[in-house]
């Protein structure tokens, strides 16, 4: 279809209320033209494997409840950092990750929307930098990686659960979300990571500076004792002489 017609259509829409636009199904050719590629994407779909196609009705069922506003059980609980929840990632392009997924919340910004990195096992062990690899240790059943190239937010309508491991939420390790932190800062953030690693490095120094400070003090501190308890021996003998 070529969408270049209706370029005209939507800077006019724009200008006017959402509440006055007018519906789809009032303009002819925008109904045809839905039919249209509808059909397409039902052909499209039929020629995926059933592995491919359950997952993606699965994914449409849920998109459509939350037109409606018909989500059942809707999640709405605040997450704290590394929590690992159940995420619907329908709707994507190409190589991204799509349907469901585990994935770790970065971030809940109270508004309904979680900053979260999906996981994925077929990505563990293979060497990605932007692949944080995770284990039994960091919540999970099975080894598994962190996608830090598939960070996205997402509203809390695509969540489905909370995952638990032993009867508690689970959470990865505070290890593990500085190592994101700080791959995080690396790739998407290089300017601040080269400041991090210059602050970090004068930090090692001070450090260093400190412990030799220490160990000279040290030393002085048990000369001069030494020294003392020599005076105050002095002192004792000359006193004893007297």
């Amino acid at each position: 279809m070529d969408t270049n017609k209706y370029k005209s259509k939507l800077k006019t829409l724009k200008s006017i209320p959402d509440s006055k636009r007018p519906k789809m199904h009032e303009d002819i050719q925008l109904v045809k033209d839905s039919n249209n590629l509808l059909s397409e994407l039902f052909n499209v779909i039929m020629e995926k494997n059933q592995y491919y196609g359950i997952r993606w009705l699965i994914g449409l069922n849920r998109y459509i409840q939350d037109q409606k506003k018909r989500i059942p059980r809707p999640f709405k609980k605040h997450l704290s950092r590394g929590h690992i929840v159940e995420v619907e990632l329908f709707g994507h392009f190409n190589k991204e990750l799509t349907f469901l997924h585990p994935a770790v919340v970065l971030y809940d910004n109270n508004k309904g929307q979680l900053l979260v990195a999906p996981i994925s096992s077929n990505k563990y062990g293979d060497n990605d930098p932007l692949h944080i690899d995770v284990d039994t240790n960091d919540g999970l059943h099975h080894k598994s990686s962190i996608c830090l190239d598939s960070i996205r937010v997402v509203d809390k309508n695509r969540v489905l659960y909370q995952h638990e491991k032993d009867g508690k939420k689970a959470k990865v390790r505070s290890e593990t979300l500085d190592k994101i932190d700080l791959a995080i800062m690396e790739h998407f953030l290089p300017k601040m990571f080269k400041k991090y690693k210059e602050l970090e490095k004068k930090l090692l120094e001070e450090e260093k500076r400190y412990n030799k400070l220490e160990k000279e003090y040290n030393e002085l501190m048990e000369k001069y004792t030494g020294l003392n308890e020599l005076l105050s021996n002095y002192m004792t003998t000359a006193t004893t002489e007297e």
